[in-house]
């Protein structure tokens, strides 16, 4: 009976000591979360909610401008190279269904993600930022700062 005890405590503290363990750097690599940022620029509001999981990122984009009764509203794909996050930005403007494509580009510094700027040219027909221009983030209209996941309106 006493061995039986015995047997079932160890095995009891083997799983215990399994669970506790810490990750590795490939496994908490491998785990997808969800970072939320929100900017505000003369009246007008945009949102970002990005998914990340290893350097791709895959991403919900809404700009409101206001005074021009616009809204974007679409995904972001791309990837994460530094603290710069580069991808490709398909919409539609205000729910009228044709899509667009931009590239975008932002930059992070102090936890806040800024919007750069950058010549576009087109490649088969799509839109990319010209690779001999480098992307202007001084110029960036959109500085977003990390919060709270909440639905945009």
């Amino acid at each position: 009976m006493k061995s039986t005890c015995y047997i079932v405590l160890i095995l009891l503290l083997a799983m215990a000591a399994g669970c506790r363990r810490e990750k590795t750097i490939a496994e908490q690599m491998d785990e997808k979360f969800t970072v939320c940022y929100r900017a505000i620029s003369n009246g007008d509001t945009a949102w970002l909610t990005v998914d990340t999981s290893k350097k791709q990122i895959l991403g919900y984009f809404k700009i409101n401008y206001v005074s021009q009764k616009k809204i974007y509203d679409g995904q972001i794909k791309g990837y994460i190279h530094g603290d710069t996050l580069k991808g490709h930005y398909d919409f539609k403007v205000n729910k009228v269904d044709k899509w667009y494509r931009n590239p975008v580009a932002f930059l992070k510094h102090r936890g806040n993600l800024t919007m750069g700027v950058g010549e576009i040219a087109m490649v088969w027909g799509s839109a990319y930022f010209d690779e001999k221009v480098p992307v202007d983030y001084t110029k960036g209209r959109f500085v977003f700062e990390e919060g709270d996941c909440v639905k945009s309106p």
